[in-house]
C-alpha cells in the first residue's frame, strides 16, 4: 500500500511538472501565436472524440476488473461453503471415516490460508520445483474420498462427496488462476495512446496558457491515476480493496469446532457412531 501511495504521489507531481512545461512552452512566442490559430476549433467533434475514447478505454478496463473481482468473490464463498458441507457430512460418518476426513479438510483449509494466499496476493503461482502445499492436501482429500466410496453407507452420500471434492479441486484452480490476472500491455498502451491524443487536442484548442495549464494538469492527473488504479486492481486479492480470506478462515474455524464436537461425541458415546447417524446440525 505504501508503494502504491508513492506512485499516486509521483503521478500527481509528474502531472504538475508536465503541465508546467506545457505552460512554459506555449506561453512564449512564436508558439503562442501559432496555437491561437486553432483556438476554438470544433473540427467534426475532434475535441470531444479523443477524451471520450480514453474514457471508454478506462471504462472497459474497469469492467474487466469488476468481473474478475466478482468471480473471485463467488469462487471463494463457494469453496468455503463446500468445505463446511463436507465437514457436516463427516460429522455423521463413523469415527474411522469421519475423523480422518475432518482432519484432511482442516489441513487443506489451513494450507489455503498459510501457503496459497501469500502467493495469490503477489500474483505468483508458486515454486516450480515443488507442488503447492494445498495441491498435496486436496489430493489427499480426493484420494480418501475415492478410496472409501463403499463405506459412506448410502450411495447418495458417496455421490455427494465425489461431486463436492471435484468441485473443490475446480474452485482451487480457478482461485489461483484469478490471482494471475493482469491487464494486457495492449490495453494499457491503448489507454496511454488515447491519453496522449487527448492531451494533444487540449494543446490545440486552448489559447490561454493558464487555462491550458489547468486543463493539462487535471486531465493528466485523472487519466494516469485511473489507468494505474486499473493496473493494480486486476489481481482481486491485492490492491486498494483486496478480497479478504475471511470465508476460508471462517470455514477453517468451523471445521475445528466440528472436529472438537465429534471427538466429544466419539468419546462419550462409544458404539453409537454408525454411518448415517445424525448427531447435530452444524
Amino acid at each position: 500500500m505504501a508503494a502504491n501511495s508513492m506512485v499516486y504521489l509521483l503521478i500527481f507531481i509528474s502531472s504538475g511538472v508536465f503541465a508546467g512545461l506545457v505552460y512554459v512552452l506555449f506561453a512564449k512566442e512564436p508558439t503562442c501565436s501559432w496555437i491561437k490559430r486553432f483556438s476554438g476549433v470544433q473540427a467534426a467533434g475532434v475535441n470531444q472524440a479523443s477524451p471520450a475514447l480514453l474514457v471508454l478505454c478506462i471504462a472497459f478496463l474497469l469492467n474487466d476488473v469488476s468481473q474478475i473481482r466478482q468471480k473471485a468473490s463467488d469462487t471463494l464463498l463457494l469453496e468455503a461453503d463446500i468445505l463446511r458441507t463436507m465437514g457436516r457430512v463427516s460429522v455423521n460418518l463413523s469415527r474411522d471415516l469421519g475423523e480422518p476426513l475432518q482432519h484432511l479438510l482442516l489441513s487443506y483449509s489451513d494450507s489455503v490460508l498459510r501457503d496459497d494466499w501469500p502467493g495469490m496476493q503477489h500474483g505468483v503461482r508458486g515454486s516450480n520445483t515443488a507442488p503447492p502445499a494445498s495441491l498435496t492436501k486436496i489430493i489427499a482429500v480426493s484420494d480418501f474420498v475415492y478410496s472409501n466410496l463403499d463405506r459412506f453407507g448410502q450411495p447418495q452420500i458417496a455421490q455427494q462427496m465425489v461431486a463436492s471434492v471435484q468441485k473443490l479441486r475446480e474452485l482451487r484452480l480457478q482461485r489461483l488462476e484469478l490471482s494471475l490476472k493482469h491487464p494486457t500491455y495492449e490495453k494499457v498502451l491503448l489507454g496511454l495512446f488515447f491519453y496522449l491524443i487527448a492531451v494533444l487536442v487540449l494543446l490545440l484548442t486552448h489559447a490561454d496558457p493558464k487555462a491550458l495549464f489547468a486543463a493539462t494538469f487535471l486531465f493528466s492527473w485523472l487519466s494516469l491515476t485511473s489507468l494505474f488504479t486499473v493496473l493494480i486492481m486486476h489481481n482481486p486479492y491485492t490492491g486498494i480493496d483486496p478480497i479478504s480470506p475471511s470465508p476460508i478462515a471462517a470455514a477453517s474455524e468451523r471445521l475445528r469446532v466440528m472436529a472438537r464436537s465429534s471427538e466429544t461425541v466419539f468419546t462419550s458415546e462409544p458404539g453409537q457412531n454408525a454411518p448415517g447417524r445424525i448427531r447435530e446440525n452444524y
